[in-house]
């Protein structure tokens, strides 16, 4: 499994609110998939950094949360030619 984190989007920036998730559970991603809009201090996009397919939130919209906390499990898969 792998943890899509509340990447901090500057250098200070200790927390971050999930304002939606752009994936549901199910839902096949790859690299660079956008799987999450964030605010900050500004407006961010989190993308995946996995191929593979979401299976578990670990917060909900509209929580704020500390940097570097898991949002969301990716069952990681082979990417397909």
């Amino acid at each position: 499994m792998a943890y899509i984190l509340m990447e901090p989007m500057y250098k200070t920036m200790t927390s971050g609110k999930v304002e939606k998730f752009l994936v549901n559970q199910g839902d096949k991603v790859k690299k660079g998939t956008p799987v999450a809009e964030i605010t900050a201090e500004g407006y961010f996009t989190l993308c995946s950094e996995y191929n593979g397919i979401v299976k578990e939130f670990y917060i909900g919209e509209n929580e704020y949360v500390e940097t570097h906390t898991p949002i969301l499990e990716i069952e990681e898969i082979e990417e397909e030619d």
